[in-house]
């Protein structure tokens, strides 16, 4: 197939993103492993000390002007990357590249939230992008060349990761004009063509908030949200996930769903995040947290608590907040591999996975 593609990294993960696919250019080692075929392979995963290993699945949020520290801690290999929060300025593609610069693991990963909207951290650099809910009443390939074009700028100026686009069908409360539409056909036509459109502009895409926020009865930034349960989520919210493109990341969100979480959220869930996204719905590719210090998860454990318990769920990256929650979430993770309550093979697998 002729196709015009980009390349771009997640991690130590490098990716050829087009239009339609996206292929790994890295060569995987078979392992006994039943998570994703392992772009790092295995043998290298096991000769990282154990604080570089831990430091792999660690994503914290900073703004720009904490940039400097994200280079500092990723020089000592704390850090798989930085979710950059807040606007940006004119400085911000040199902040980058120090800290691409400053890795003692290699290229990290550079994410924001790009979703257009009232979700746009490259507003006065880059001009604004239409809502998701104004998107779609865009024609599809529209949708597909606006985001082409932003991860294109995007990609220019250090950035290698967008989280977005939402596949969240319906505006619950904290997402509103973020999602698409309640229709789970517009949400899985429109946000898939963006998601394709920011692969093709050399972009990861994280499609979010698995398995769907948009019929929640609360906003999970200040308290755990509950889905409907889970044969309703069959017949709509996860409909969009099912169709999330090979490279795309997934996002898991601080969701209880009845009948299948326990009333945990789904980002501390192996049923949600092994069971229901890997093993049913056969999704072999990065999995994301959302940030660990919302108040869905904030009211219940301390965030180097649910680092851990979402890594045993079976996510590969945790975002952990704010830059003073990477050393007691990294010592919480070297703790529970000392006390035998994280197994050493769970870890490595995250690593593996991105």
């Amino acid at each position: 197939m002729s196709t015009t593609s980009s390349t771009t990294t997640f991690g130590n993960h490098h990716v050829v993103a087009t239009t339609s696919t996206t292929t790994s250019t890295t060569t995987s080692t078979t392992t006994t492993s039943t998570r994703p075929p392992a772009p790092l392979a295995a043998e290298c995963v096991a000769e990282l000390p154990v604080g570089l290993r831990v430091g792999q699945v660690l994503l914290p949020l900073a703004t720009q002007a904490e940039l400097p520290v994200v280079a500092d801690l990723a020089g000592r290999g704390l850090v798989a990357g930085v979710v950059v929060v807040g606007a940006v300025g004119d400085g911000f593609p040199m902040a980058v590249a120090a800290v691409q610069a400053a890795s003692a693991t290699g290229p990290v990963i550079v994410a924001v939230d790009e979703e257009g909207g009232r979700v746009q951290r490259f507003e006065a650099m880059l001009g604004s992008m239409p809502s998701a809910a104004e998107m779609a009443a865009l024609p599809v390939d529209v949708v597909r060349a606006m985001a082409t074009e932003r991860a294109e700028a995007l990609a220019g100026l250090g950035v290698t990761v967008d989280l977005a686009p939402v596949l969240d069908v319906g505006g619950s409360p904290g997402i509103g004009d973020r999602s698409f539409s309640d229709d789970p056909e517009v949400v899985s036509t429109h946000g898939i063509a963006f998601a394709e459109g920011l692969m093709a502009g050399g972009l990861v895409p994280v499609v979010k908030h698995f398995p769907g926020h948009g019929r929640a009865n609360a906003d999970s930034h200040d308290e755990l949200a509950t889905t409907p349960p889970l044969d309703e989520l069959w017949e709509v919210d996860l409909l969009p996930f099912i169709l999330t493109p090979d490279g795309a990341a997934v996002m898991v969100g601080h969701l209880a769903v009845p009948g299948l979480t326990g009333g945990v959220p789904a980002t501390l869930s192996p049923a949600a995040v092994t069971g229901l996204l890997r093993d049913d719905l056969g999704f072999d590719g990065v999995v994301l947290t959302d940030d660990l210090a919302m108040g869905a998860v904030a009211d219940l454990l301390d965030v180097a608590t649910a680092a851990r318990l979402a890594l045993i769920a079976g996510a590969d990256l945790l975002m952990i907040g704010g830059l003073a929650n990477v050393v007691p979430a990294a010592w919480s993770l070297i703790a529970a591999l000392d006390d035998g309550s994280l197994d050493e093979q769970w870890l490595d697998e995250a690593v593996q996975g991105y």
